[in-house]
């Protein structure tokens, strides 16, 4: 990307209209009739595009964590709204061509933004940025949170959190952990534990969790750092011992697990899932979505699908959501600074 701020389209006028709804699951894309809600549920949103549905933009290919909950909210929304909303992946860039392609789109709330933590991930790890990270987008609502998990092989030689930090300090680059790639959440928290305790890892990027799988199991990678949604199946299958967890709301299978934070003062961290969009629309229209997102996440059933893959349902608000993104920009930001790491 370019550094050239992205100039905002004029707002438009406000009507309602009645659409079709597409639902997640084998046969996405394919129309579904959206269900009714009672009259005074409707959200008004400008005129323009009357024939066009609500569109959630997921910067992850289907079949995530992200994709997964952007579906979740858009069956509920829909029903809630009295109008259809569907789901569009555009991975790409840690999320940010989802980003860009929202930024682009008029300030209707026609398009909303389902963000992962990697937003703040990447945002950090910029040498420049075409768009602010924050200001230029209204925060609705968290929606999940989870934490991230320091994990070995069941037959790991190191049975404590403690002992494989003492190890690599002792035979410091000796020890190696896995991530995600270079500039990820799973990289940085990787670089944040040794810019805290001096233990010296060799970091081995992969690309995605599934394929740096095989050389954990096999014994070809000493730690794993992966999320709670991928390292709790890895250890209810018995192929992954927990040393420790970056959160202290976690799974009752992880009840056990120390955090991080208690072992290694200040590492804690949750990724996140939520919700923004295009910053300009009007009040009432904000409001209004802010409202329905978060009365979904709230919800009981909500938080029972997330359970099934170990995230929280965890909604807040528009300020305390922006807060959260600038706190971990600032807080990776000083861990690439202590650690010498080259920004894209």
């Amino acid at each position: 990307m370019g550094c050239e701020r992205l100039k905002p389209a004029p707002a438009k006028r406000r009507v309602r209209g009645k659409h079709r709804f597409s639902k997640g699951g084998p046969d996405r894309g394919r129309p579904w009739p959206a269900r009714a809600a009672a009259p005074d549920a409707a959200v008004r949103l400008p005129a323009g595009r009357p024939a066009a549905p609500v569109k959630i933009i997921v910067g992850f290919a289907p079949g995530g964590s992200s994709d997964i909950v952007a579906r979740l909210v858009a069956e509920k929304l829909t029903v809630r709204l009295g109008k259809p909303v569907v789901v569009e992946n555009r991975p790409g860039a840690g999320g940010f061509l989802a980003t860009s392609q929202v930024l682009r789109q008029p300030a209707d709330g026609y398009s909303l933004l389902l963000l992962a933590s990697a937003h703040s991930v990447t945002a950090a790890m910029r040498a420049t940025m075409p768009f602010d990270p924050v200001e230029d987008l209204d925060w609705l609502t968290t929606a999940a949170t989870y934490g991230m998990v320091f994990g070995v092989r069941p037959d790991s030689p190191y049975a404590s959190f403690v002992d494989i930090i003492a190890a690599a300090k002792s035979k410091p680059k000796t020890l190696t952990y896995y991530s995600v790639g270079d500039g990820t959440a799973h990289h940085l928290l990787g670089e944040w534990l040794s810019a805290a305790t001096g233990a010296e890892f060799i970091h081995v990027p992969y690309r995605g969790s599934s394929a740096a799988l095989p050389d954990f199991l096999a014994g070809r990678v000493d730690m794993m750092i992966d999320t709670m949604t991928f390292a709790l199946p890895q250890m209810t299958a018995g192929a992954m011992r927990p040393l420790a967890v970056t959160s202290r709301k976690v799974p009752a299978e992880m009840a056990k697990v120390p955090f991080s934070g208690d072992i290694v003062p200040g590492l804690a961290y949750e990724s996140w899932l939520g919700l923004a969009m295009r910053k300009g629309a009007p009040p009432e229209v904000v409001e209004k979505l802010r409202r329905e997102i978060t009365a979904i996440v709230l919800s009981a059933d909500f938080a029972q699908e997330l359970a099934k893959f170990g995230a929280n349902a965890t909604a807040s608000t528009g300020a305390e959501f922006a807060d959260r993104i600038r706190r971990e920009i600032a807080e990776f930001s000083r861990v690439i600074d202590a650690r010498g790491i080259q920004k894209q």
